[in-house]
């Protein structure tokens, strides 16, 4: 066996449960914004992130609460 074979690989999929972490990519693609508007947001501190090392990383709940403070209730006539 050599060392690429026994290599960590990455998926492709992203993570399915709440309390998992997200790229900004896959963020942007859960949001369907673009990756620049999600790295906008976290510039400006307007979502809360986590630094590993120099890479960032967002929690779906953290996503999920983001939105639900942004809902904006139907109007009934």
């Amino acid at each position: 066996m050599s060392i690429l074979e026994s290599s960590p690989r990455r998926s492709a999929t992203p993570p399915t449960s709440s309390g998992d972490l997200l790229t900004v990519e896959q963020a942007a693609d859960y949001l369907n914004i673009t990756e620049h508007f999600v790295r906008r947001l976290i510039r400006e501190r307007r979502i809360p992130f986590l630094k590993v090392g120099r890479l960032v990383r967002l929690r779906r709940s953290d996503i999920d609460a983001y939105l639900a403070g942004r809902l904006v209730p139907a109007v009934r006539r």
